[in-house]
């Protein structure tokens, strides 16, 4: 068992061990994931309600905004699905029918209307949606790359869609040891099956979490801003590897426990947006006087390490990865201010929480034997580093600046796309430029 299943199974433990929660803690706890499903999920498929708004709406039954009906509309019905859903999984006397998932559907989208799409030629047209009701014509999907990917035929839809619930019942009533992994094969064998011409992504979420809430389990937010991460781990799937929706999904569980424990335990469960982060690193590096040679403090790294540099070298493990199938052996070297250097599959997380003022993260990410076809085989290492120094933070891509900024400044989603995609493509260019084929 990996240290990743088992941290999570000790999580399971310690919330079930708090199990009945107070009635006021219970309360908080699922206004939290209440609100954050519903505007989480939603925002993920378009709708464009903010956090403030989807409150506004669901706890005080008032809009605000100029955004059209619908999206107010999608909301509120998708509330109601939430309901519906909790209330399926706390019956321990039947299990989740085909019935139970096209009510779903019905509900979250509440009335037939129509929607944009295109023939099997590339033309728009337009289809009117049934809520509930199975796709009658394909609704394959035009990649990006302009390639058309196919879901399920119409016909299949009944016998794949009976073979899922079956598959369900059978895994809820046996033992389960990785919820992850029933969690992940569930959302993309549905998926893969796209029932209904639309809010297929919707219940798919859903019916992850009538999985988790079956069985004990707090439900998990994918948080829109981790759309990119979550959309690739199920192209990954498309491609028959399943690890990456495994572990994406594994994370997303353990901090749903973590949030729930804390509740639990009667702790403040309310976190700070990004936004608010900003300000507070801002306002401390105002009142610390910015003085030249002034170095950040542990609280201000803190704070950088969460908004920035965890999910800076998360995204960045990620991409490289793209390169390791071409090589035998791939292995990361981390390496800190203490000058011990960590060797392993992945960036050593205790040596990315070892922040101090004055100190650096130096990763190498080393590819060994090229497996392509070059002149004479070659291996390929770079290094990626961020420094702590006075006044200015760095991040470093064999020794050349990428990003210099005040402690103040954090780096957040976008530039981190940027940087990162900026320095594989530079190790990409390298690593091609030693595979000339063969002469």
């Amino acid at each position: 068992m990996n240290e990743d299943l088992q941290a999570l199974l000790a999580a399971k433990s310690e919330w079930s061990s708090l199990q009945p929660l107070q009635p006021d803690r219970e309360k908080r706890l699922w206004q939290k994931l209440r609100l954050e499903w519903n505007y989480h999920s939603n925002h993920i498929e378009g709708n464009t309600l903010t956090y403030g708004e989807t409150e506004l709406l669901l706890l005080h039954d008032q809009t605000h905004g100029t955004h059209d009906i619908r999206e107010y509309v999608e909301m509120k019905a998708h509330d109601l699905g939430i309901e519906h859903l909790r209330k399926l999984a706390a019956d321990p006397e039947r299990g989740l029918s085909e019935t139970d998932i096209r009510d779903l559907n019905e509900i979250i989208l509440k009335e037939p209307f129509w929607k944009p799409t295109e023939t099997a030629d590339g033309q728009p047209t337009r289809k009117q949606i049934i809520p509930g009701e199975y796709k009658t014509t394909p609704n394959n999907v035009r990649t990006a790359t302009g390639e058309v990917f196919e879901f399920a035929a119409p016909n299949e839809v009944p016998a794949k869609m009976k073979a899922l619930v079956d598959w369900l019942w059978t895994e809820l009533e046996g033992p389960m040891e990785d919820i992850a992994m029933v969690a992940a094969k569930l959302h993309h064998d549905f998926v893969l099956i796209h029932p209904f011409d639309d809010g297929n992504g919707r219940v798919a979420r859903m019916l992850v979490n009538y999985l988790l809430l079956r069985s004990g389990y707090p439900p998990i937010i994918i948080p829109t801003e981790e759309k990119k991460a979550y959309l690739a781990a199920l192209r990954m799937a498309d491609a028959g590897d399943l690890a990456e929706l495994v572990n994406y999904l594994r994370d997303r569980v353990r901090a749903s426990l973590e949030l729930a424990i804390r509740a639990g335990n009667g702790e403040n469960i309310e976190e700070p947006s990004d936004v608010e982060k900003q300000v507070a690193l801002f306002v401390k590096g105002e009142l610390a006087g910015n003085k030249e040679g002034d170095m950040p403090t542990k609280e201000n790294l803190g704070y950088l390490s969460e908004i920035s540099f965890q999910p800076f070298i998360k995204e960045l493990e990620r991409k490289m990865e793209g390169l390791k199938p071409m090589f035998s052996k791939y292995e990361v070297v981390t390496e800190n201010l203490r000058g011990a250097a960590s060797t392993g599959a992945g960036v050593s997380q205790s040596d990315i929480s070892f922040q101090v003022p004055g100190g650096q993260i130096l990763m190498t990410f080393r590819f060994i034997r090229y497996l392509g076809e070059a002149a004479t085989p070659f291996d390929h290492e770079t290094t990626v580093g961020v420094h702590f120094p006075p006044k200015k933070y760095t991040i470093t891509h064999d020794g050349n600046v990428l990003v210099s900024k005040p402690y103040s400044d954090p780096v957040l989603t976008e530039e981190i796309d940027n940087v990162t995609s900026r320095i594989l493509a530079k190790t990409f260019g390298v690593v091609r430029g030693k595979a000339s084929p063969r002469t």
